[in-house]
């Protein structure tokens, strides 16, 4: 009886490890790659787009620790991370409420560094790009590698935490 349990257990463990390789792994259909976006000129220029869409707005409360990150105007919560009358965090610089979990501000940094990434894709690839004189592409270049260079110095002069 002891060995039966024993037994079943071992054939329930094997049928539970196993697994149906071929089954899982199927790709879908129609899945974008990056081969696909710098396959045209036309797919190449929105991907540089792309790059510049991560240009920070400046007048925007949200994303401007000048405009809300002091103490000139405060939010009436009763405290630091409670602000429910206003969507913007940045309130709560003021009460103390920047910590290093989860920094007020890091939806920004998190944008930075994706902007980097898209640009050194960029960089990476627009040399494969079939249908574009080299004139153009040099421009391409220039134009995304200003764009990296503004977004480091975005993230070093606006966004250093814990100054």
């Amino acid at each position: 009886m002891k060995l039966n349990k024993i037994w079943n257990l071992i054939v329930i463990a094997c049928i539970a490890l196993s697994s149906c390789d071929s089954y899982l792994d199927v790709v879908p259909d129609n899945l974008a790659t990056i081969d696909d976006a710098f396959s045209l000129r036309v797919n190449a220029e929105k991907y540089l787009f792309t790059c510049y869409s991560y240009m920070p707005k400046h007048a925007d409360p949200a994303n401007n620790f000048g405009l809300l990150g002091a103490d000139e105007i405060w939010a009436f919560n009763s405290a630091p991370g409670s602000s429910k009358n206003f969507e913007h965090r940045i309130f709560d610089t003021a009460k103390g409420g920047q910590n290093k979990i989860d920094p007020i501000g890091n939806e920004i940094w998190d944008n930075m560094y994706k902007a980097i990434r898209d640009c050194n894709i960029f960089l990476e690839n627009i040399d494969i790009v079939p249908d574009m004189d080299v004139l153009e592409k040099r421009e391409w270049i220039a134009e995304v590698k200003f764009l990296k260079a503004y977004y480091h110095f975005y993230l070093l002069k606006h966004y250093t935490p814990f100054q």
